[in-house]
């Protein structure tokens, strides 16, 4: 999709998304550059990035890959250190990055948990820690939290997933209240069955992929699954001034499969 000529809702502004290299994360992030942002794509695969980066450049978009392990929190120091060294501020952050741990309470262990809310949440609060001063000094900003709906109503098999997701659901509404009085929005999404690579695995872990996938969307409301775009357009609209008065709230992304008690 080429870019749109003209005015852009994020020209000038300097972007940062996590996990930008794949699925949810790359659909944000090229977003962000095709209305106009100078877009830092944080990841752990260098590789990955380097991909994307060369598609949005493709497209005119600006797009620089920063290989980041955001469950390191001396990865992020440096990282967003680079990001404030070579742009002086930062205006949106997205955070994204996440990962699924599908084990029952039984067989997760104490290094899966720390792992997954390493990665998870730790990671959000680190990056929010590190952006936090600029924002306040600029007394401006955006922030957008990718939870899930698996934070809103819990699932089988994924505990500390859908702990990890509520944290960041209760943490962006207690950065909304922190932030308030130097204009800084916090929000979060929480998006239902999206197909991403994640998604993808899942079901090619099923003995049968393609009954699984067929079963699936046939028991969602909308027919479908969502797509990365479909969250990338809610993330740009809440990082956005047509959101100028939204702050504080979870925006559930989901084709109406909570509304109907979906599983």
């Amino acid at each position: 999709m080429p870019l749109i000529a003209g005015k852009r809702r994020f020209d000038g502004k300097i972007v940062i998304v996590t996990g930008a290299a794949h699925g949810l994360g790359r659909g944000i992030a090229t977003a962000f550059a095709r209305e106009g942002g100078m877009v830092y794509g944080f990841d752990v695969d260098a590789a990955g990035l380097a991909v994307v980066e060369r598609s949005v450049r493709a497209e005119g978009g600006q797009l620089i890959g920063v290989a980041c392990d955001v469950s390191r929190s001396a990865d992020i120091l440096r990282s967003v250190g680079q990001v404030l060294a070579e742009a002086g501020c930062v205006d949106v952050l997205v955070n994204n990055a996440g990962i699924n741990m599908t084990k029952r309470i039984a067989e997760l262990e104490s290094e899966d948990w720390d792992r997954v809310f390493d990665t998870n949440l730790k990671s959000v609060y680190a990056m929010c820690r590190a952006v936090w001063p600029g924002l306040q000094a600029q007394r401006s900003g955006a922030v957008v939290n990718v939870a899930s709906i698996m934070g809103q109503v819990g699932g089988v098999g994924s505990p500390a997933y859908c702990a990890t997701k509520a944290g960041i659901i209760m943490f962006s509404r207690c950065l909304a209240k922190d932030g308030a009085e130097f204009g800084i929005r916090v929000n979060s999404v929480c998006p239902g069955y999206i197909d991403t690579p994640i998604m993808d695995r899942v079901l090619q872990a099923m003995p049968d992929p393609a009954k699984a996938r067929r079963e699936l969307v046939a028991r969602l409301p909308l027919g479908r699954m969502g797509t990365p775009d479909d969250i990338a357009m809610a993330t740009l609209f809440l990082a956005s001034d047509d959101a100028a008065y939204i702050s504080g709230t979870e925006l559930t992304i989901d084709g109406a499969v909570t509304a109907t008690q979906i599983d």
